[in-house]
């Protein structure tokens, strides 16, 4: 049998053909006439993104560093949500996310821009920030550490009912 190729530069075909993303850019596509008449930017600029749970509708940010996880394990997220809950929040109130997936822990003036945050809660991510510009950080046990010792889960709430509330 005699095997046979497609050929094809039709911007429509190609659509239906290939489904999968092959590469991304962030920079709207434009026709050619509006290429060569465009005034070249002085510097593109770099729209900061991050993955993260939540709606972070109130600016508090929580970091976790949980490499095996997407956010953090079950049971300390089920902990988590049930402290928010016990705070009278939920998480449309604030952002997670898990510097574990990240290659590097990102900088903070670039979390601060993105999430807007006034507080943020480190769950067992080492930081060597400072407190700054109105900015508070909170550094503690991630959850995990925290089910299996009563006493950093004490530390933990007396501190967390007075920053969010």
């Amino acid at each position: 049998m005699r095997e046979s190729s497609l050929h094809t530069v039709d911007p429509t075909a190609l659509r239906y053909l290939m489904t999968e993303t092959i590469f991304g850019i962030d920079e709207p596509m434009t026709d050619s006439s509006d290429r060569h008449s465009a005034a070249p930017s002085a510097a593109p600029s770099v729209s900061l993104q991050f993955s993260y749970y939540g709606a972070n509708k109130r600016n508090y940010l929580f970091l976790t560093h949980e490499p095996q996880h997407e956010w953090m394990s079950a049971a300390a997220l089920d902990a988590f949500t049930k402290t928010l809950a016990a705070l009278k929040l939920s998480m449309d109130d604030i952002a997670l996310l898990n510097v574990g997936k990240l290659s590097k822990i990102p900088a903070k003036t670039d979390l601060i821009t993105f999430f807007k945050s006034r507080i943020v809660v480190a769950l067992g991510v080492p930081l060597s920030w400072d407190e700054s510009d109105g900015l508070t950080i909170f550094k503690t046990y991630s959850f995990d550490e925290m089910l299996v010792d009563a006493e950093k889960k004490r530390v933990f709430w007396t501190t967390i009912k007075t920053l969010l509330v």
